[in-house]
């Protein structure tokens, strides 16, 4: 009897064990699943229909003037293993500008005490913090941002959660001191302007692929094949898409400069004019140790958007970054994916005035994208999942939705490819306009069309931005550098009748490989390399000089009637891979660089150079050495 009994338990024990190993691996495979829409490319997608609408369709008479390159939709294979936020559940969230507590996860808790206390910045740099109050649940927040903590109220006072919470605010009293002007013959449009860093458009295809297949299909948006960077790095773009003018023409922002000023003091930012028309607007950018405005430039004073989410960034920077930095990082604030919650902060802002007035929403998010492109997949879902619902919704009705990147990879696997320096120049950039503006300037809609298939720049996204927002400026003569993209883009537009050097420009470069090994090829490397020696020579208390290590290829063209070499090379002692454009001067027989800015560092120079922070501004260092300088051993204790 006892032996039966036995056998009897020992079966029902293995059903049960083999009844929960059964849920367990559904729910993993669920799991699994839910991942693998994230960390894998989606390979039932038509790779043909990709690959199609990846590259241009340039009339004969177009690619005469500026050949487009053909990119393929190769690389970009390597993803980052993706991880779930480790915080589960929230205790609570902001609504309509009042805190409500998680009643779930609160009944958990017999003696639960939450304070919150406020945050606001000085300056970009600085924040201040408020002393922690008690919170009640509908307590009414008229903050941005909070953070909340809470604890048990016994003995041990043990510490259950701590979380930065952040919301939009109602601004409205701000535009009602705004004299609005009407003006019958331009209805301003509303303006949503995100972007993302360093995502080209084959990139941007092959590791979005939701996102793209919805843009095409579902909003018809136009994609522009002939984005063309100008310049290296962030600032080179949205300095000019936001002013309508480079970094040089404006007067000094840096912080090395004594006489710098704030950017809102010596920019004339966009949303100046827009406010004048009764605009709200809305600017965020993430990783503030590394924003466009903040990185190499003094940042903002006070002139900023209405919403301007830098108290936000900052106090969520100081939270992260040393997890961050030990790859321990979950890329969350709390429950939720931080480029979800970017997404969130544009949604929650576009509801708040979507019935009340004209908005301008700017958003440049990096974190998923400036180290490299592994953690790009990441955003597919959300990102399709925002734009699907405000397209359905009818929030875009009267929007125009400009998307894109400010450059494609600077640095790791994906620009170290075969094509990676075409991926660098050809960001990506698609325009959304409502069916209502198309069926009421069919013209224009033609010529953005057209003008997708031609060499642009982001002096053009600029002033496509006045033409929908009606704040154009009346000019003396058409400029051929800026122009909109709704308007007719001269077909004879070329690299150099807009001033954009030949190292960054695109059109027809049929590069021919020569031996890296060749005298002509060494000379060529060692030159560059003696030219940056020069100029670093104007630290040389700090950076050590350079020598090459490795030349990886050369390869020549003739591009307007110039011939052209590019270089690849490795240096030591700072082990860093640099591109350069030279050019060869028949009259002296020799080669000629233009500037630094013809050199392209091709990967993160990190810390290499911090001991330049110190370089005393009486100097005044008018080149910017960071990505060739390596610190003397001296420097760096002292940095």
């Amino acid at each position: 009897m006892f032996f039966k009994t036995s056998i009897y338990r020992n079966k029902k024990k293995i059903f049960i064990f083999g009844a929960l190993i059964t849920i367990l691996f559904v729910r993993e495979r669920i799991n699994v699943t839910n991942r693998a829409n994230i960390n894998s490319q989606d390979h039932s997608l038509d790779k043909d229909f990709f690959q199609r609408h990846l590259w241009p369709q340039q009339s004969t008479e177009q690619q005469l003037t500026c050949k487009l390159p053909r990119l393929y939709l190769t690389g970009h294979d390597h993803i980052e293993k993706y991880n779930d936020c480790k915080l589960k559940e929230e205790f609570g969230y902001l609504k309509n500008s009042h805190w409500y507590f998680n009643k779930t996860v609160i009944s958990k808790y017999i003696d639960l005490e939450c304070s919150y206390r406020n945050i606001s910045r000085t300056d970009d740099f600085d924040l201040v913090l408020s002393k922690y109050e008690k919170l009640h649940d509908s307590q009414k927040i008229s903050h941005d941002v909070i953070e909340v903590n809470c604890i048990e109220s016994n003995k041990i006072k043990r510490n259950l959660y701590n979380n930065l919470h952040v919301q939009i605010v109602d601004r409205m009293h701000l535009r009602h001191k705004i004299n609005i002007e009407s003006n019958d013959q331009c209805k301003p449009m509303n303006i949503l302007l995100l972007s993302y860093d360093s995502i080209s458009r084959v990139s941007w295809f092959r590791r979005l692929p939701k996102t793209t297949e919805y843009l095409i299909k579902k909003m018809k948006t136009t994609i522009l094949y002939g984005h063309n960077i100008i310049g290296d790095g962030t600032p080179a773009c949205m300095i000019p898409v936001l002013t309508g003018k480079k970094e040089e023409e404006l007067p000094s922002t840096l912080k090395s400069d004594p006489n710098g000023q704030y950017v809102d003091q010596a920019y004339p930012f966009i949303w100046n004019d827009l406010h004048k028309k009764g605009y709200m607007s809305f600017h965020m950018e993430d990783w503030p140790q590394v924003s466009a405005f903040t990185y190499r430039l003094r940042g903002f004073s006070n002139k900023t958007a209405h919403h301007y989410m830098r108290s936000y960034q900052l106090a969520l920077w100081r939270r992260v970054q040393n997890a961050y930095f030990a790859n321990k990082d979950d890329l969350c604030i709390g429950s939720i994916k931080r480029n979800k919650k970017a997404l969130d902060l544009v949604q929650e802002f576009i509801d708040m005035y979507k019935t009340k007035s004209n908005y301008a929403a700017i958003m440049h998010y990096i974190e998923n994208s400036h180290d490299g492109n592994e953690r790009v997949n990441y955003l597919d879902h959300d990102l399709k999942k925002f734009l699907s619902h405000n397209f359905e919704s009818g929030n875009l009705n009267n929007t125009a939705l400009i998307l894109y990147s400010d450059h494609g990879s600077r640095f790791g696997m994906d620009r170290w490819s075969n094509q990676g320096d075409m991926e660098e120049r050809l960001p990506f950039l698609s325009i959304f306009l409502p069916n209502s503006y198309i069926r009421q300037n069919s013209d224009k809609f033609k010529n953005l069309q057209r003008n997708a298939q031609q060499l642009t720049t982001p002096f053009d996204i600029h002033e496509t931005i006045r033409e929908l927002t009606c704040t154009n400026k009346p000019k003396k003569k058409q400029e051929i550098r800026a122009i909109s993209l709704l308007n007719h883009i001269p077909i004879n537009r070329t690299c150099q009748s807009i001033g954009l050097s030949i190292h960054y420009c695109v059109c027809d470069q049929n590069w021919e490989f020569l031996n890296p090994k060749e005298q002509f090829s060494v000379q060529s490397a060692e030159y560059v390399v003696a030219y940056l020696n020069k100029e670093l020579s104007k630290a040389e208390d700090y950076c050590m000089p350079l020598k090459i290590n490795k030349i990886n290829y050369v390869k020549q063209a003739k591009i307007g009637g110039d011939v052209f070499y590019k270089i690849n090379f490795i240096t030591m002692p700072n082990k860093a891979k640099y591109e350069a454009m030279v050019k060869f001067d028949p009259d002296e027989k020799k080669l000629l660089i233009k500037s630094t800015d013809s050199v392209s560092r091709l990967d993160a120079y990190g810390s290499q150079s911090k001991c330049l922070e110190k370089f005393p501004s009486s100097k005044k260092l008018t080149v910017d050495l960071r990505k060739f300088c390596l610190c003397k051993p001296m420097r760096k204790s002292k940095a």
